[in-house]
């Protein structure tokens, strides 16, 4: 079990909200904070990926897709050969 050391005005915040009976103990209040922190990460990294999603879409109703083939990562690839080969630099996005 992990034991951490916290800042004074910290410890102090979390002993009040004992003492206001929110939680059993201080471990209790922490444990809670932390895990609100990490249901708003997901939440953060759920609205990225989303808004990933949004964008892919909208590039795809503008028209800006490729269709995919069986051999479309070949090509892809056989680009970015051809060109760090050539001596020019390998983009991060290769287009056909």
């Amino acid at each position: 079990m992990a034991r951490i050391d916290i800042n004074g005005s910290y410890e102090h915040y979390l002993k009040s909200l004992v003492d206001a009976g929110l939680f059993s103990s201080v471990t209790a209040a922490a444990e809670n904070a932390i895990y609100r922190q990490m249901v708003e990460d997901e939440k953060l990294r759920l609205s990225s990926i989303s808004a990933v999603i949004a964008k892919g879409e909208a590039n795809i109703q503008a028209g800006r897709s490729v269709r995919y083939t069986p051999n479309l990562m070949t090509e892809i690839s056989e680009k970015g050969k051809q060109a760090a080969l050539a001596g020019e630099p390998v983009k991060s996005e290769v287009k056909l």
